[in-house]
Parts: structure tokens; sequence; C-alpha cells
């Protein structure tokens, strides 16, 4: 079965004329099936309906709801005979007539307007519809005149594209085998179908070509991953498209985001890569630079001294892009400061003692390197 859904915006959010009421169209058979070339065969048949419903607590005033079909011999249009379509809808006290001249469907109620409320969901089913005999995409339009409180009606109309396919057309069970995998798993699509239509498999950045193909092995998936199935066929100015999903859930996924706020603690239960240390400082003065690698952090820290109390002071300072952040250090106070740097960045990493001015044992102060990714 196949389903077209429109649902209707929030009100808070929607522009003037959106509908009020949200609509969901399912057709049988599915897709839809054009009816064969040869005016001597007889014509295939189709039904559409149409689920309609109200997603607010306060009901919407309904005029009225038209449902145009086109009709004709053309790609664009749906049946070939209106009169032939068999309309009903679920609604007691509502009636529906044909406006030959509008090519719509008009359903009312037997009052003025109806309230139509949370509660309050519906059907409008068109039966034995005879398919046009060209393949091609149909634009099926529904308008609904509607208020909500006393403002006044407006027309407020939804278009749903229903293609109409060659009759040996197939596009079914597309499959994602195993569906739920380790980080890193393999997977294999499966799929059937017609041979009258190029297929393409659609899935984050990638659309590869599989015309000839009925499944694809997948290795390495790390995330959560949707695969879409899409056949395209009929003339390339009318395209009729179907597309299938299938989806695979990656148990500890990799995450590819935007921004992140973390209101809690984060907590690593993977492997974290120690500090390098990349310069050691004994007592003087002395300037050095460090070209980062990957993104990670600068810290300086680590001061080691035999002569807790001699007043000697280890004061670095590290400077990158106009940014400086410097401390002093003393063995009563084994403190630090630390600097980011993204991949590339080139630091000045300026090192100076205070209550020395030679080296002596056992005095040192040193800057770590810690990697926070690859780059």
């Amino acid at each position: 079965m196949s389903v077209v859904v429109q649902t209707q915006s929030v009100e808070t959010d929607a522009a003037a004329d959106d509908p009020l009421l949200s609509y969901t169209v399912t057709t049988t058979p599915s897709p839809l099936k054009a009816s064969p070339e040869n005016p001597q065969v007889p014509e295939e048949t189709g039904e559409i309906v149409i689920s309609v419903a109200r997603q607010s607590s306060t009901a919407a005033d309904v005029e009225w709801i038209k449902v145009k079909v086109p009709a004709g011999t053309m790609a664009p249009d749906l049946a070939t005979d209106l009169a032939k379509i068999s309309p009903r809808i679920s609604l007691t006290g509502w009636t529906v007539r044909l406006d030959a001249s509008a090519k719509e469907f008009v359903f009312q109620p037997a009052a003025s307007h109806a309230p139509i409320g949370a509660d309050t969901g519906f059907t409008l089913q068109l039966s034995d519809i005879p398919m046009s005999r060209k393949v091609g995409t149909a634009p099926v339009t529904v308008t609904e005149r509607s208020r909500t409180g006393s403002s006044a009606f407006q027309n407020r109309a939804t278009v749903f594209n229903l293609g109409k396919f060659p009759a040996d057309f197939y596009l079914r069970n597309f499959l994602c085998e195993p569906s739920i995998i380790n980080n890193g798993g393999d997977v294999h699509l499966t799929w059937e179908r017609s041979a009258n239509a190029t297929y393409e498999l659609l899935y984050g950045d990638v659309n590869r070509d599989v015309t000839n193909r009925t499944s694809l092995p997948l290795e390495g998936i790390k995330s959560d991953t949707t695969f879409y199935l899409r056949a395209t066929t009929g003339d390339p100015t009318n395209p009729v498209i179907r597309i299938l999903s299938a989806q695979v859930s990656v148990l500890k996924p990799d995450l590819d985001i935007g921004n992140l706020t973390v209101n809690g603690t984060i907590t690593s239960n993977g492997p974290v890569e120690s500090p390098t240390a990349i310069y050691d400082f004994n007592a003087g003065i002395s300037t050095r630079y460090y070209t980062a690698n990957g993104h990670g952090m600068l810290v300086a820290t680590g001061f080691n001294s035999n002569r807790v109390g001699s007043g000697i002071q280890f004061m670095p300072t590290l400077k990158v892009n106009g940014v400086e952040a410097k401390t002093t250090l003393d063995p009563m106070n084994l403190g630090s400061v630390s600097l980011l740097l993204r991949k590339g960045e080139r630091a000045e990493i300026f090192a100076s003692w205070r209550g020395s001015t030679s080296p002596a044992e056992g005095l040192s102060g040193s800057i770590y390197w810690i990697p926070l990714g690859i780059g």
C-alpha cells in the first residue's frame, strides 16, 4: 500500500492559508498502474483513500472539501473518465457530488458548515478509478474551506503527486539484514524489482546506481542508517518515482553532530591517549615552538624540585593566534596552565624561572601535548 502524508502545521507557526486538517493518502494497488496503451484492452482500475483528521484540540469549522482529479489522455492525468469513479465519505450527514466542469468531487455537510475536532477522524474514498493509459505523475489536489473560531472561511489546498506505473513494474521486499549490528558491522541489502526502471541506493552522502542489482553487501557501518531505494521510470519529462526504505540500528554508534550541550557528567569507557611530554625546561629562560599535528591541548605542569621551600618558581606562558595563557608554579602549588590548539596551529611556548639563574639538580618544568582527536 502506498502512503502519502500531508500533516498540518502547528498553528502558532502556520501560514494563514495552511490546511487546518491533516491528510494521509493510500492507494490500491500500490503503486497505481497505468492502463495499457492499447485502447482495445480494458482499463486498469485504482482506488484512493484519503484519511482526514484534526490534530489540534481546537475544532475547525469546514464548509466543504474538494478533491480535484486530473482526467484525460495525457501523462499528468490520473483518470480517463471521472463519471465512472465511485466517491464516498465516512461522515454521517455529509454528501458528495461530481462537479464535472471543475473535475472535482465536492464533499459537504448538510448544514452550512460542520465542526471537525480531534476525535472526528474520517475518510474520503474514490473507487473504481479508470486509470489513464499514459505512465506519469498526476497531481491530486485536496482543498478545504475552513476556519477556526469566528475568523473568515478560507480555501486551503494540499497537492498529492500520485504516480501511475507501467503495468509490469514492481519494487518490493527491500530488506536490511541484520537489522541490529555492532559498531563497524556489515549488512546485506536485498530487494525484488522489475527490469523496466532505473534504481538508486541512497544513504548518508552516498547515491549509488544499483539498476543491475537485486542485492548489495555493505561493510563497516558505524552509525544508525536509513537506506532508500529509489526507482524511476516513465517519460523523463514526467517520470514516476517509487521509494522504499530499510534501516539498521548500530549498538554504541559513532556520532557526527553539530552542537552538543551536556548538562551532566561525561564518562569515557574507551581508551584515552596519554599526554606526551614534548619539552622539559630546566632553570633559565627559554622560548620554543610547537605545531599541532591534530586537535589537542598544550599543558604546562610537572614542576619537579628537591628544593621545596627554596622560593623557586616556574612561570610558563603559552601563546597562539593572539591568545595567551600563563601561570606561576612552585613546588608547594602543583598547578597547571593549558591552551587548546587546532590542527596546524603553531604555539609559542615561553618559560622562565624566578629564584634561580642556573640549572639545579632535580629542577624542571614540563610541557605536555594531550591529543583530543585524530584531526
